[in-house]
């Protein structure tokens, strides 16, 4: 696998990809693992808009975000990983994390190659201190690989969404990022 952060030119091959990621959400043996309803489970024009505008803001700026996308030997995107600005004041120090990995190649180590990419570039970043993620508490496959590269749960907000006539929580991870020694 190939990993490399994304350009504005790999944007539209990429929400190819996330939507057919988005199709597994909540279908057959795959527990939601997006806060959407399975009618709703596809890239929308603001999302991509969030992506576009965001990989070409500058870093610290509001709405700046990064983009890896793992490539497979045929240069098909087979995964990626995403970290964005809160959108809180004060909080330039800390980034969320947004991640997935294609049918096809997961619970093959892509998931944390991932997370270890995106934690080495962080680590070059002098601002940035902590990763945040929020994932469905019904995700344990997801919980499980953010716990085992080195993400702690912080709280648990009970019933956080109705989506599809269920009720839902929503975890929070967080996990430092610990800056290059040179």
């Amino acid at each position: 696998m190939q990993i490399r952060q994304a350009t504005q030119s790999d944007l539209e091959h990429f929400f190819t990809y996330l939507n057919d990621h988005f199709s597994d959400n909540g279908v057959g043996d795959t527990h939601l693992f997006q806060p959407m309803s399975k009618a709703e489970s596809s890239v929308n024009e603001a999302m991509k808009s969030r992506f576009a505008d965001g990989i070409n803001t500058q870093m610290y700026q509001q709405g700046w975000r990064r983009l890896w996308l793992a490539f497979d030997e045929n240069k098909k995107i087979v995964g990626h990983i995403d970290i964005r600005a809160h959108a809180e004041n004060h909080t330039t120090h800390r980034v969320l994390l947004g991640m997935g990995v294609d049918r096809s190649v997961r619970k093959q180590g892509l998931g944390k190659q991932l997370i270890n990419t995106m934690l080495e570039w962080g680590a070059d970043q002098s601002v940035i201190e902590f990763v945040d993620l929020w994932v469905l508490s019904n995700n344990l496959t997801a919980q499980k690989l953010y716990i085992s590269t080195g993400f702690e749960k912080c709280g648990e907000i009970k019933d956080m969404f109705k989506i599809d006539g269920k009720s839902l929580s929503y975890t929070v991870m967080t996990r430092a990022i610990a800056p290059k020694i040179e």
